[in-house]
């Protein structure tokens, strides 16, 4: 339990300022200790105080201390700090570790920590196959998450972990009303957590192309290149033709590129323009079909992005390289009802 002097977290910053000035004001009260506290604070200071201070100057520190404390304990008291609900979302086994407080945010730290877990695996991992059952437990999860920050406004949002890429943009669609969400990535070589580096980070070189463009389109493809190409011939066995076909891209795809919210906020826009595009030029029943090479927590931005009261319907591929064909499964991300409607299965 925290007392008024803090608990265990330490003094609050109210108290370390107030504790030293009632000690000053009750030397400078006291005739024994004036002399050596204002000794002292000419010592270690530099001050350059009269011995001859007078009585009502310790009064004053003591007065002053008071109002500080009290001003800070009730400004400490009176709002509590929140909660900070880190998402783990994860689909593949071995599972990964949860979020350090460490890990948060600076200005985040005071908050209590939350860990929300959405473990898939038994879905969709060791030899598991069910894309559906995986669908229906993440449905549960947006409506838990919709229901914590209904019930507190206050709360700030996390998200990381290892999850199959439809996942990732679903959980994303889910939480796009959001305003912000902090984004943590698996640092390869120690194993742990980091949040994305404020600021827009090294140029990636983003670019966005329409490769193909056939005068009647019966569908559009959205092929998103961060960590490696998508092969064109790939989603040529599970999409019928003619379809028009963009590229974002970054400059060199590879592992670990994505580093600053910089980055993400480039490529998950160049993403929402194509979108925009598609549904500015193309009829709204159209579909789109994504398919996407990155990080998890820019495939979640990119589910942010997606708009189910306004793009066409966005249907997310997940790629498997022992399968034929390779993107194997799918998740409708716009569509809101049964799982089954959403899940299609390609063989």
């Amino acid at each position: 339990m925290k007392g008024l002097f803090g608990g265990e977290e330490g003094m609050p910053l109210h108290g370390k300022i107030a504790l030293p000035l009632v000690a000053v004001g009750v030397a400078l009260l006291s005739p024994g200790w004036k002399d050596a506290a204002i000794a002292y604070l000419n010592k270690s200071y530099g001050l350059g105080l009269s011995l001859d201070a007078p009585w009502w100057a310790g009064t004053v520190c003591v007065v002053l201390a008071v109002v500080v404390f009290l001003v800070g304990h009730l400004t400490s008291t009176a709002k509590p700090a929140g909660q900070f609900v880190a998402i783990r979302h994860q689909s593949f086994q071995p599972l990964t570790g949860p979020l350090p407080k460490e890990a948060l945010p600076r200005q985040m730290r005071g908050r209590k920590l939350v860990t929300y877990d959405c473990d898939q695996s038994n879905f969709l991992s060791l030899g598991a196959f069910d894309p559906i059952g995986a669908v229906r437990q993440q449905q549960r999860m947006i409506t838990e998450i919709a229901g914590i920050l209904k019930a507190d406004s206050s709360a700030a949002l996390g998200y990381y972990g290892i999850v199959h890429i439809p996942l990732q943009l679903l959980a994303g669609c889910g939480v796009s009303t959001f305003p912000q969400v902090a984004l943590f990535d698996l640092h390869r070589e120690t194993s742990t957590w980091r949040e994305l580096r404020a600021g827009s980070g090294p140029d990636l070189g983003v670019k966005t192309s329409r490769t193909t463009d056939p005068p009647h389109p019966i569908a559009c493809v959205i092929r998103v290149e961060v960590s490696y190409a998508v092969r064109a011939d790939d989603v040529a066995e599970v999409v019928a033709g003619p379809y028009r076909d963009y590229s974002v891209s970054i400059g060199k795809p590879g592992i670990d590129k994505v580093t600053h919210y910089g980055q993400v906020d480039e490529i998950s826009s160049a993403f929402r323009s194509v979108l925009d595009e598609i549904h500015g030029e193309l009829p709204s029943n159209l579909v789109v079909h994504v398919f996407y090479s990155g990080p998890v927590g820019l495939g979640f931005t990119l589910g942010r992005r997606i708009s189910r009261t306004i793009h066409n319907p966005v249907v997310v591929y997940n790629y498997t390289a022992n399968t034929k064909p390779a993107y194997a499964w799918s998740v409708e991300v716009t569509k809101e009802g049964r799982p089954e409607d959403m899940v299609a299965v390609y063989k």
